[in-house]
């Protein structure tokens, strides 16, 4: 019974609640957990109270219970045994000698992508040099595979527009078979197709002429792909817009509407602007005085969003608007260069897109002065003066209607100087766009570019932007040109495979790729007779090389569970990172209030692509326990992300980090050690992570396959049945051509092999070994390596022989389940266990149905859903329980309330770790464990507790007066009276509760910080008032019309004038602008009729979801067991409702017992994310990220003393057209003025 005190509390709480509240200190006074006073001896020297041994023998009773059932079920003492007797060795793993042994592997393997690439850059160049167009032969005979026309089973990519139909015997018809290697893309691994942008015509004499010569690029492609099938898409990038790639293959259609013109340019792509111009700082200025309205202002947004597009995580940028004062477009990034990534990009387009009305006179020589300064500031910062041809282009942009003044005192100050009277000589490029048709002082534009080693463009439509903006790029280019020697390869950051779309795939991960690009030449402007004296890039060659033949490298069964491998690049972002999340998850999150408040959301599913997913930053996926606050990294974090970005080879060992698994769900207080190396001829390291103590060993066995095989024993029997899976990820054996070895599952490929294992012409053989053109052309490129037969295989050794030992020591105890006894089937019955089974280092997992395997209706099993071994969550939960507590427990875990049902009841699953031990050492080898049914384990649960064993001194849990709660290591319930709350935090019901465990160092708060996500924000909706047009509206909207039509025939005019069929380009980014293509090549979108536009008119469709970026913080907790120890009674903070708590023995579980008689205050935890609100809005919160360590790309080349012997600057465009359409305008204008008065 309580005490007094308590009884009275009970009858009168409603009056003396509130005082009570208000005066704790007193109620502490006054009662006792019993109603007397509290003792004056300490708590820590305190004998147990009556009722805190009462919950003790429950806690005891049913632990032992569970102990006792593991052990029969699991037998993992005998598998411990098996280890022993079969003389596993335990030994130390040298981090040092790991990295050094796995970033030589990577590197062999993306050597040999390089080798790929400068192959077919030295034959492109070759065939071009000597190659002789015949216009005639060409344009009459000449066909090729196009991308786009060519059909396959009649059909094909896009369709010839009717004007265009006449040509369609250009394109040869394809013949393409599935294939497994290219993701089951139909291909032909014959050919190379070719596409072409909807702004390039191929039958223009230049385009047509690279057709055709680069078809010869053929042969090496498939040389190529003959010596390496690991090689992915290959392709030549022509700079007149062409991409041919190998294999053959039909143009993969992402736009969202086909009736859109397809607007792929490979010169816009980062792996071809890259390797062009390298790594830029540009400043863009944007006029917007007065004379900058109306069209050259839409003109002139569409031009910087169109040069924003060729940049690249290697570039830095701002944009300055312009007129009587200077002001930056983002005004947080004053004062800074911020990297080109897609996330700041696209919030300078946002930007952009909402500027207001020009207004106001143009002062160009205060926007230059601002430009210079703040490039000075960076040529300064990066030593460009010392290492004026390695890494520094420096540009700036001018985008304008024309200019008032002369601005040669300023480009002698900061771009001509010599040093003295506070000069520079900075040798910045000037590249300007000059706007619309009536324009004066042409000349004084083009002369500031062509003084300036830039470029002049005059772009008088939206159609020439495009073609204008990419003249750049060969500009800049020019002096790596003209050195003639070096190809330095480009590797660009993380991409999405241009085949994969995450709307219809269904894999499980984004298809991640990098690319390496090495620049071709042009070399006949070295002719003596040559009429081109133009020194440009003839193109860039490339292959993709996909992010998880890195991973599948890095040897993670050897890194072992917890630990992983990760790559970052030289602006420290990750490639690869276990914790790096492109696509968008499901969230229910919550929103947190400045008054700490949490108010509920509903769950949004953002199935979408990250825009951000290839600038994640090392520090927004690495959480180390010093870092507290968000987005502010501390210095260990930032000295390790600087040695990677500097390509150093170190170490960091005992870093305390944050550790969270399960979806960040659960967290542990870990210590780890950072290894990492460079890749060589790379920007990128790689680094590897292991826990700093159990980490630290592993299991190695010898040459088990031939031991075996020398006994007589055939190890395909230790692999017998169905019950059993290989990590799916993990590469055992493998034929390099997989076309024609299609497998069901890994386990049928790994039986194929197993039984060629025990020939005796049976050889073991590596994925990139040398052989002897290797060693033969070991200093130089090697074009004619050895090809490999259809049925070459390659093998990880060490792994297969792991493999094979561990399937040889859990063999004996996966037999035919039985009973040893009636009492152990009881036993097992009780708790409703069917399930036991098995999961070792490396990557086999076993199991077992103790009273058969019984049927379901999806017809999955245990195994279909626990396919990972070491990657999942109760193996890793397993291998924290032990080396947190070092004994023989087991961790019992509820699948979380919002994971799906794996089947038809709700069941409990238990784990235990093994660690073998060896010459003092131990290693983790394997998790044993069982399911069993909650509902089983609820009722005993309760049977046990329903005992009374102190007289009634507190209430047993089937009372309502308690409220008896199990929960784990993490605070989730496991057992609750309420059955509903199985799988919730325990925190959402007992909040008061749970932060005085907190307070008492009982559990851990830890907060976790998620940079990746994006929060779906719903669009404003007007309300009905506004469906009721305002006069003034309507008669704005008209008038909108009136314009939009005027411009749409105005431009099929001037089609109809320069003899180019009229074609629709909208970019690959939603677009504002609809620019008109000029490239004498038919649309691929269909115009628009009249009616279609008045009746969208009035019609607002249903807004798309809008995604942005955000961070969320989720607050998760970690049992501190010491902190149990003398705690012997009622546990009574202040305003909190008494409980008792007591550790279940051999487990991970807590039993806690609330008096919920007793009043509380209204407190609410969650572990669910919430979404953070910072003090200044995005992207302002992340401008520290700016100024982290980066490293610019060495084999720059940017400044050559021939450069103005071979380029040019740019001519004047003519502007005639204006004139002669002037009266053909007038005449439109009055033919839709009455069209739209009917």
């Amino acid at each position: 019974m309580f005490g007094l005190c308590e009884k009275l509390m009970t009858h009168f709480a409603v009056i003396l609640t509130a005082f009570f509240l208000s005066q704790p200190l007193l109620l502490l006074l006054i009662c006792g957990p019993h109603g007397g006073i509290f003792p004056t001896s300490s708590p820590m020297l305190a004998e147990a109270s009556a009722a805190d041994e009462a919950v003790g023998k429950w806690a005891t009773q049913f632990g032992d219970e569970l102990f006792l059932l593991a052990q029969k079920i699991t037998k993992s003492q005998e598998i411990k045994e098996k280890y022993k007797e079969y003389n596993a060795r335990v030994e130390l793993k040298n981090g040092t000698e790991l990295i050094k042994s796995i970033s030589i592997n990577v590197g062999k393997m993306l050597a040999r992508k390089m080798d790929a690439v400068r192959c077919i850059q030295e034959r492109a160049e070759a065939v071009n040099e000597n190659f002789e167009f015949n216009r005639t032969y060409a344009l009459q005979n000449y066909t090729y595979y196009s991308s786009k026309y060519s059909t396959f089973n009649g059909n094909s990519s896009e369709t010839l527009e009717p004007n265009e139909a006449e040509f369609a015997w250009m394109y040869s018809p394809m013949e393409l078979n599935p294939d497994t290697h290219f993701y089951n893309t139909p291909v032909d691994t014959e050919h190379s197709s070719v596409h072409v942008p909807s702004n390039v015509w191929d039958r223009s004499d230049r385009v047509l002429k690279t057709i055709m010569w680069s078809e010869q690029l053929d042969e090496v492609f498939r040389r190529n792909y003959q010596s390496d099938p690991a090689l992915s898409w290959q392709y030549f990038g022509s700079d007149t817009g062409i991409l041919r790639h190998y294999p053959a293959s039909q143009w993969t259609d992402i736009r969202p509407n086909r009736m859109d013109a397809d607007t792929y340019d490979c010169r816009k792509r980062s792996w071809y602007i890259e390797t062009a111009t390298c790594s830029k700082d540009i400043v863009i200025l944007l006029d917007h005085s007065g004379s900058m309205t109306g069209f050259r202002h839409h003109v002139g947004k569409f031009t910087i969003r169109s040069i924003l597009d060729t940049f690249s995580n290697n570039d830095f940028f701002t944009i300055f608007r312009y007129s009587a004062e200077v002001e930056d477009i983002i005004p947080c990034f004053n004062g800074a260069l911020v990297q080109a990534t897609p996330e700041n990009i696209e919030v300078f387009n946002e930007a952009i897109a909402n500027l207001p009305d020009p207004e106001g006179y143009a002062n160009l020589t205060l926007a230059y002065e601002k430009a210079f300064q703040l490039l000075h500031t960076y040529f300064e910062s990066r030593n460009c003066s010392a290492n004026a041809t390695s890494s520094c282009n420096q540009a700036i942009m001018l985008v304008t209607d024309g200019v008032a003044g002369n601005t040669t005192e300023v480009f002698q100050k900061y771009n001509w100087g010599n040093g003295e009277n506070g000069t520079w000589h900075m040798n910045v490029r000037i590249f300007t766009y000059l706007l619309g048709k009536e324009v004066t002082k042409v000349r004084e534009i083009q002369w500031m570019a062509c003084l300036n080693r830039g470029y002049y463009s005059h772009v008088q439509t939206l159609d020439e932007v495009h073609e204008e903006v990419l003249k750049y790029v060969d500009v800049i280019a020019t002096p790596l040109v003209l050195q003639n020697e070096m190809h330095p390869p480009t590797w660009t950051h993380a991409f999405t495979d241009k085949t994969y779309d995450p709307k219809t795939s269904d894999e499980k991960r984004p298809r991640l790729m990098i690319a390496v690009g090495v620049p071709a030449f042009d070399r006949f402007y070295r002719h003596e007779n040559s009429t081109n004296r133009r020194a440009r890039m003839l193109g860039v060659a490339g292959t993709d090389v996909p992010v998880e033949d890195i991973d599948k490298l890095t040897l993670p069964y050897k890194l072992g569970v917890n630990g992983y491998s990760f790559v970052v690049s030289n602006n420290g972002y990750v490639l690869l990172h276990p914790d790096l999340r492109p696509m968008g998850v499901s969230y229910t999150f919550y929103m947190l209030h400045s008054n700490n408040n949490i108010n509920f959301s509903s769950t949004q599913t953002n199935g979408r692509m990250n825009p951000n997913y290839n600038s994640i930053d090392f520090t927004e996926v690495e959480h180390l326990f010093e870092d507290q606050n968000p987005r502010e990294p501390g210095d260990t974090i930032l000295n390790i992300r600087n040695a990677m970005v500097q390509n150093k080879t170190k170490q960091f060992t005992d870093v305390s980090v944050k550790f969270h698994y399960d979806t960040m769900r659960r967290v542990s207080e870990e210590k780890q050690d950072y290894f990492f190396a460079p890749l060589p001829n790379t920007p990128f390291t790689l680094g590897i992570v292991m826990p700093s103590e159990y980490g630290k060993t592993w299991i190695k066995v010898g040459e088990e396959v031939s031991k075996n095989t020398h006994m007589k024993i055939n190890i395909s029997d230790f692999f017998i049945g169905e019950n059993w899976k290989v990590h799916p990820d993990w590469v055992y054996c493998k034929y390099h051509y997989l076309e024609g070895h299609e497998f069901q599952t890994p386990e049928a490929e790994l039986r194929e092999f197993l039984d060629k294992m025990v020939k005796k012409d049976w050889k073991w053989a590596e994925q990139y070994a040398e052989d002897e053109s290797d060693r033969a052309n070991k200093d130089n490129l090697n074009c004619g390596r050895k090809t490999l037969g259809d049925d070459a295989y390659y093998c990880n050794t060490e792994l297969v022989h792991l493999l094979v030992f561990d399937a040889k020591v859990t063999n004996s105890s996966y037999g035919e389940w039985k009973f040893e006894n009636e009492e152990e089937r009881q036993l097992i019955l009780r708790f409703g266990a069917d399930l036991r089974f098995v999961a070792t280092m490396s990557g086999l997992t076993r199991w077992q149905f103790i009273f058969g395997e019984v049927e379901v209706d999806t017809d999955r099993e245990f195994g279909d859903y626990h396919t990972k071994a070491i990657d999942e969550t109760w193996y890793k939960s397993a291998i924290l329980q032990h080396h947190e507590d070092r004994t023989e427990s087991f961790v019992y875990s509820v699948k979380h309330y919002n994971d799906p049902m794996e089947d038809s009841e709700l069941k409990i699953t238990a784990s235990h770790a093994i660690f073998p031990r060896d010459g003092g050492k131990e290693a983790p080898a394997c998790v044993v464990g069982f399911q069993f049914s909650h509902a089983r384990m609820w009722e005993r649960f309760f049977n046990i507790t329903a005992e009374d064993h102190c007289h009634r001194c507190l209430p047993i849990c089937t009372d309502d007066d308690v409220d008896c709660v199990v929960i784990d290591n993490n605070a989730y319930i496991v057992i609750g009276q309420n059955i509903n709350t199985t799988g919730k935090f325990f925190g959402e019901f007992h909040g008061d509760v749970m932060s005085a465990m907190v307070e008492r160092g009982i559990f851990l708060s830890i907060a976790v910080y998620d940079y990746q996500e994006q929060c779906k924000e719903e669009p404003k909706t007007n309300s009905d008032a506004q469906g009721l047009l305002h006069p003034l509206r309507l008669l704005s909207l008209g008038w909108k019309w009136l314009v939009s039509h005027l411009f749409f025939q105005y431009q099929r005019i001037q089609w109809w004038a320069d003899g180019a069929p009229f074609m629709e380009y909208t970019d690959e980014i939603e677009d504002e602008y609809v620019a008109v293509g000029d490239g004498g090549k038919a649309s691929a979108s269909k115009p628009k009729e009249d009616s279609d536009d008045e009746n969208a008119l009035f019609d607002e469709p249903e807004p798309d979801p809008i995604y942005k970026p955000c961070d969320m913080r989720s607050t998760l907790y970690a049992l501190e067991p010491s902190a149990l120890v003398g705690i012997n009674d009622w546990v009574e903070p202040p305003s909190t409702r008494p409980f008792l708590v007591k550790k279940i023995p051999n487990s991970n579980l807590l039993l806690v017992v609330v008096n919920v008689l007793m009043p509380s205050r209204s407190v609410r935890l969650t572990t669910e994310p919430q979404r953070l609100e910072y003090p200044t809005e995005f992207p302002c919160y992340k401008l520290n990220m700016s100024f982290y360590e980066r490293r610019r790309i060495a084999e720059c080349f940017t400044e050559d003393d021939e450069e103005e012997l071979y380029t040019y600057c740019g001519n004047a465009s003519r502007l005639g057209l204006t004139l002669q359409l002037l009266p053909l305008t007038m005449i439109l204008m009055f033919y839709l003025t009455r069209c739209f008065m009917r």
